[in-house]
């Protein structure tokens, strides 16, 4: 990972939760977590330290490849993963779900963190102010991680101090409304305290910094998406705009620099920054995973305008001609949209970036919101949305690597016309049609759009019979540690 000082405080603080007797112990090869966060430096550590753990590949990034098997985009009938795409068959005592201690262990690293920091004088700094950026920076990962939580088992434990006893951390899990709020307060001291970008970070040839850490307007922009998940449109639309209006993210052009070496393209607000390191999996969700089990869905494929014939014709949708590509050692078609073919040698599969949220994304919501606030007042502003999107679609510099002999480029798509447009509903399909060619395979998204556009579809692609179904289970083994813990209804 470019994180490179994968550090000190997360071996120092990974969540056994025995607290209490770990910091009676005086360590002989390690820092002592009483005494580490002594100074300005250690900070600077311990905050890298909390980027890690949540950029982990068993954190972040296998929470949305489980979320993303569950939705319509994905076929899996087999593999690691599968059982996310059967809720009603899915087993706890099976399933890999060592992703909710890994975000745990990532919301320990933050709450010492914002503890430890908050004893440090700001003269302890340069600048001065950097002291509060790193309590916003703090704020902001441990805002995310409850977020992904939030999404994927949605009530969970709600812990924002570091334990002093063990059974500070035994407790039970809090009410959805809760875990929100805490997100929203997360986020909200983030936006209040983070600038534009922090000047101190580096953005060289191999790693932006800038783009891979908080940001003002990716907090947000987690805010604007959190809004739009409670059909508040017009603090969704206020906060996309306020994003839009700032000129820092103007659309990227072609489409697939956004997923292309140099990666971190001008619209990208939030990327995760990946390198070789010496893991085989980097990152993990678009390593060898996708391509053995992971395959497109019919109903992902018929979504888009593909070439004539697949590997052989001129493609039309770039969005399609790039994310659709045979696996280079196994038979299947993956969804591949992040991974040109060089990085499958020599272990490279872990050097792809994530990206997390981009502008496109705020584009999007503006779209949908303008519709559902007053579609025939709003009309021509949607489809003129709609068509910056679309226009994209057509790259001519396309070279199709994953194939021999297709012709460069892709032709495009046809723009939409405000004129074949009659009603609210008609629009509304054309919105969420546009935006899941967008954002196929990207974070939660997709998912995040079908629990709150139709929730009995989504339980009908997970086999779900409750809604329940419709959140994770908790890990049978943080049961057992935590007499408090319940598990969900659904897998009882």
């Amino acid at each position: 990972m470019k994180y490179i000082a994968y550090i000190l405080v997360c071996g120092l603080l990974i969540v056994s939760w025995s607290c209490d007797d770990f910091l009676e112990e005086e360590p002989v090869s390690q820092i002592s977590a009483k005494t580490f966060y002594e100074d300005a430096a250690a900070a600077e550590i311990g905050l890298t330290g909390v980027y890690n753990r949540f950029f982990n590949e068993s954190c972040y990034s296998m929470i949305i490849t489980y979320v993303q098997v569950g939705t319509d985009d994905v076929k899996q009938s087999s593999g690691f993963a599968s059982g996310f795409k059967d809720r009603v068959e899915l087993d706890p005592n099976l399933a890999p779900l060592g992703q909710w201690g890994n975000m745990y262990e990532t919301i320990a690293n933050v709450n010492f963190l914002l503890e430890e920091v908050e004893k440090l004088a700001p003269e302890e700094f340069t600048p001065n102010e950097r002291k509060n950026e790193i309590l916003a920076e703090g704020h902001f990962i441990r805002g995310l991680a409850y977020y992904y939580l939030y999404v994927g088992w949605g009530s969970v434990p709600l812990i924002t101090e570091f334990p002093k006893d063990v059974n500070d951390a035994l407790v039970a899990k809090s009410p959805r409304e809760d875990i929100l709020a805490q997100i929203k307060a997360d986020l909200n001291f983030a936006a209040n305290n983070l600038p534009d970008a922090i000047g101190s970070y580096t953005n060289d040839n191999v790693t932006s910094q800038i783009k891979g850490r908080a940001s003002k307007w990716a907090a947000k922009a987690y805010q604007a998406r959190l809004a739009l998940q409670e059909n508040d449109w017009q603090t969704a639309l206020t906060l996309s705009d306020e994003i839009i209006n700032s000129g820092l993210y103007p659309f990227a052009t072609p489409w697939r620099s956004i997923f292309q070496e140099p990666y971190n393209s001008s619209e990208s607000i939030f990327e995760q920054q990946n390198d070789f390191s010496p893991g085989f999996f980097g990152s993990g969700q678009y390593g060898w995973w996708f391509g053995f089990d992971f395959e497109w869905s019919e109903d992902a494929m018929s979504v888009f305008e593909k070439p004539d014939s697949i590997g052989a014709t001129q493609g039309k949708d770039i969005r399609f001609d790039m994310a659709y590509t045979p696996h280079p050692w196994s038979p299947q078609y993956q969804p591949n949209k992040y991974i040109p073919p060089r990085l499958f040698q020599d272990g490279g599969i872990e050097q792809a970036n994530f990206v997390l949220v981009r502008a496109s994304e705020l584009y999007m919501n503006k779209a949908e919101i303008l519709n559902e606030l007053d579609f025939a007042a709003n009309k021509d502003e949607i489809v003129s949305i709609l068509n910056m999107v679309r226009a994209r679609s057509g790259d001519p510099d396309w070279v199709n690597a994953w194939f021999e002999g297709v012709p460069n480029g892709t032709v495009g798509i046809p723009l939409l016309d405000p004129s074949d447009y009659a009603t609210q509903e008609e629009m509304r399909q054309a919105i969420r049609e546009e935006k899941r060619r967008e954002f196929m395979f990207e974070d939660v998204i997709r998912w995040v759009d079908l629990y709150r556009w139709d929730k009995d579809y989504l339980m009908e692609v997970t086999n779900s019979s409750t809604e329940d179904h419709l959140f994770f289970p908790v890990p049978p083994d943080e049961i057992i540690r935590n007499p408090n813990l319940t598990q969900n209804p659904a897998y009882q």
